[in-house]
């Protein structure tokens, strides 16, 4: 490996200094730098970039993000990282990521993957997807939803024949502005998802994401009632908040 390369990229106890600085000022979790030393007692010869990749992916997964995008992270490491955290002075700051993976090279940091037992057993902990390195849960749980989405994709689904009308009730008021009638995108969101198996509805804060989707329950539901075959709908919300709005809006 190139001399030029950060210490902490070339040698084991190089990289757990910088895991246990970095855990120390709170930009990892202590959980990911511990992940990264069992990682390491696992596999004795695994090179320090995987073990670090390692200790990134389970970062990413505390940011939200189900893998660690080798490739993103090499073209813009602090963003990607998010490190150091929103609030503190970059400036004041040692060994940034950036830093640390100046020099390197996607092709040496997946090379640096190859042949390792984290990555290659039979139910390895670690799985790399082009760029893209996983923890093997999250790795799974993506391609289990990535499934079940191409399924509803595939399968057929029926409109109710009175959707128009339905619409019609949900939307009674046309929406102008300025004396020019505006497209109403939560009517068309509606009109498209009572269509389908599978819709993404998305937009800003206060664009009305949450209402849209409490009358498009109220068109499949009563839609659904009047052919005698009520529908038993599940919901989910990623936060505790959200969760409260949407069984608000809904109760209300």
């Amino acid at each position: 490996m190139s001399p030029t390369l950060s210490p902490a990229l070339r040698e084991r106890a190089e990289l757990f200094v910088l895991l246990a600085a970095w855990s120390e000022r709170g930009w990892l979790r202590e959980l990911d730098r511990a992940l990264a030393q069992f990682l390491a007692e696992l596999d004795p010869d695994a090179s320090p970039l995987l073990i670090l990749g390692a200790a990134l992916a389970s970062h990413q997964l505390g940011q939200g993000h189900v893998c660690l995008d080798l490739a993103a992270t090499l073209a813009n490491p602090d963003f990607t990282l998010s490190l150091p955290p929103e609030g503190e002075d970059a400036e004041t700051a040692t060994l940034l990521p950036s830093q640390v993976l100046a020099g390197l090279e996607l092709g040496q940091w997946l090379a640096a993957c190859a042949g390792s037992s984290l990555l290659e057993d039979p139910g390895a902990p670690l799985v790399l997807a082009g760029s893209c390195l996983y923890m093997r849960r999250y790795w799974d749980y993506e391609r289990r939803v990535a499934g079940n989405i191409a399924q509803r994709l595939q399968a057929g689904s029926a409109a109710p024949a009175d959707l128009p009308a339905r619409l019609a009730t949900l939307f009674p008021e046309p929406l102008i502005l300025a004396g020019e009638r505006l497209t109403d995108w939560q009517k068309l969101a509606c009109a498209l998802a009572a269509q389908g198996r599978f819709t993404l509805i998305t937009g800003g804060p206060g664009t009305g994401k949450t209402t849209t989707v409490v009358r498009l329950l109220a068109l499949l539901q009563e839609a659904a009632m009047a052919a005698g075959a009520p529908l038993r709908l599940s919901l989910a919300a990623p936060t505790g908040k959200a969760a409260a709005r949407l069984t608000e809006s809904i109760g209300g």
